[in-house]
């Protein structure tokens, strides 16, 4: 398949309402201004292509290796995801924050040149009454869930100025599509994420709401995905799933300890004990297990002790799911009880 963005612009082009601005004879007035890419609906919308290409992961990893030698940063095993590293440290909330606005600066970068470009064809083309639209593609940068994208997007489409104004007067919505999460759903299927969200411009808009059912019904189809539709108010990274934990749910076969996850995934029997207890429970299998892991210690036989390392690995999936700090089965509470 096709990058998602060529992909896109193929689509765009074939509409037979669309005008592809660079296509297009200007006067020679304008001839060097900045514009936007399509115009459709017989230049009722203005259409803006941006992609989120430039993965900002390395700034997360640098804001938390200034932490990372302090007492209350946790210990835990495999991926962590932030947000549950971040609340066991006082200053967890303000760090977050800092992370967020670090890592949403491309977006912030794309409305303004949006703003501008669009703003632009409508006086080149002489339809001020034209709706801005900005469309935002993430192909494959994990870090950019839907629930932050629509958190941003928000707040760039509710930004205004002194005067009450909008400050980014010139895009109604955005449509934003994601093809490195899916929509969890009990189908073997993958739902890719099409979000369109307004800002006050664009409110009882009927026509531009005509318009979006339409593309997204007419995108669905030119991929040949399946299309349906959820009007939600909040968008949730709950209710999506990354692809690769997607791709690796639907695996029959792979590594053991991918396939214990899953199962433990299926039915997890550790989520109803307290902290505390887990923790103890994974401390005492740790000792039942460490006379089989020395060199010379006592030989375990085979069957109990893959009972002890599947028991372990659901501790250790089971402590990963609350974001637990393992630094604690050091302490002599946990480790006598």
């Amino acid at each position: 398949m096709d990058p998602l963005n060529k992909r896109f612009k193929a689509f765009i082009s074939q509409l037979s309402s669309a005008e592809v601005i660079d296509g297009l004879k200007l006067p020679d007035e304008f001839t060097q201004s900045e514009r936007a890419d399509f115009m459709i609906e017989n230049r009722r919308a203005i259409i803006e292509l941006k992609s989120l290409e430039v993965d900002p992961e390395y700034k997360v990893h640098s804001e938390l290796e200034k932490y990372k030698k302090r007492d209350e940063y946790p210990l835990f095993y495999g991926e962590m995801d932030v947000l549950k590293i971040l609340k066991h440290l006082p200053e967890g909330e303000q760090i977050k924050n800092t992370m967020f606005y670090k890592i949403s600066r491309s977006i912030e970068r794309s409305f303004r040149k949006a703003d501008k470009q669009i703003g632009a064809t409508k006086e080149i083309f002489a339809c001020p009454e034209a709706f801005g639209i900005m469309v935002l593609l993430n192909e494959n940068i994990s870090i950019f869930s839907p629930q932050l994208i629509s958190y941003r997007v928000s707040q760039m489409l509710t930004k205004a100025r002194k005067d009450g104004r909008p400050y980014y007067e010139n895009i109604a919505s955005v449509w934003f599509i994601s093809e490195n999460f899916a929509l969890r759903s009990k189908k073997d299927v993958k739902l890719f994420p099409s979000i369109v969200i307004d800002g006050p411009s664009a409110a009882n808009q009927r026509e531009l709401t005509r318009i979006f059912e339409i593309l997204q019904r007419d995108w669905a189809a030119f991929n040949g995905f399946p299309f349906c539709t959820i009007n939600t108010k909040k968008i949730s990274d709950a209710d999506f799933i990354s692809i690769s934990e997607f791709d690796k749910e639907k695996k029959s076969f792979g590594p053991r300890h991918e396939i214990w996850n899953k199962q433990y995934g299926n039915n997890p029997y550790l989520r109803t004990v307290s902290d505390e207890a887990l923790l103890c429970h994974g401390t005492k299998l740790l000792k039942f297990m460490a006379p089989g892991l020395m060199k010379d210690g006592i030989k375990i036989p085979y069957d109990q002790m893959s009972q002890f390392t599947k028991g372990f690995s659901d501790f250790l999936e089971e402590a990963r799911f609350r974001g637990l700090d393992l630094k604690k089965m050091r302490d002599g509470t946990i480790i006598n009880q």
